[in-house]
């Protein structure tokens, strides 16, 4: 009897101050560029790519937004479906399987190794929001190692940003998955050139956003 009271008491207790909120899960998500805007061949190599290393702040399930270059803020029922680092990695990886411009493409360690690998840093993944307007910010970099001689052969930055047309969790993650399909497509072109010197093959048509995205210069956080 004593527990069939207290569940009534919780009941009430729930009536009285409102029901719990749901958590919502998003993740990062585009159609991949297809094969035809590469070369015909691929290159006879093998690549892994490595899951991406994250900065602390970013390292959680939970949507990071900002309102101050000083000050982060987490949302408590805003949250990535899979952590950042597999995210940006697992986007990577569909990407350049879509591009065909390798002959085998991993994401796990086997047994041989490959002959390159990918991996970066996620520097930023937020929502930056500037009074009544809102950002999707995504910093990161890449880096292109030869297994065998253990040689950096490319590294580039980025650091993009994107005014989302409506102040709502969604519109920022696909904010955020248009500047991410951006970087891979700047990456694997600039990769398809390093492979094309490497095998001294003339490049037939260079890879290009097939929807440029517009970058928005972005104002002084508003103050919070």
């Amino acid at each position: 009897m004593k527990y069939l009271v207290l569940g009534l008491a919780v009941l009430m207790f729930m009536g009285c101050f409102g029901t719990f909120k749901e958590n919502s899960y998003y993740q990062l998500d585009y159609v991949p560029t297809p094969k035809e805007m590469l070369g015909e061949n691929a290159y006879p190599y093998s690549i892994r790519i490595k899951d991406f290393d994250v900065s602390e702040a970013y390292r959680r399930n939970n949507i990071v937004y900002r309102q101050s270059p000083y000050k982060l803020h987490f949302y408590n029922y805003e949250l990535w479906a899979v952590k950042p680092e597999y995210l940006v990695s697992d986007m990577l990886f569909r990407h350049l399987e879509a591009a065909k411009i390798f002959s085998e493409i991993r994401r796990s360690i086997d047994v041989d190794e490959p002959d390159f690998t990918i991996s970066g840093t996620i520097k930023a993944l937020e929502e930056y929001d500037n009074q009544d307007e809102w950002y999707a910010h995504l910093a990161m970099n890449m880096h292109l190692q030869d297994n065998r001689t253990k040689k950096i052969l490319w590294s580039r930055e980025w650091d993009y940003r994107k005014k989302v047309s409506n102040l709502e969790t969604i519109y920022v993650v696909r904010g955020l998955s248009e500047l991410l399909e951006f970087i891979n497509n700047e990456a694997i072109a600039d990769i398809d050139s390093v492979m094309n010197t490497r095998v001294g093959r003339t490049i037939v048509k260079p890879l290009q956003p097939k929807d440029p995205v517009e970058m928005e210069t972005l104002p002084p956080p508003g103050e919070i």
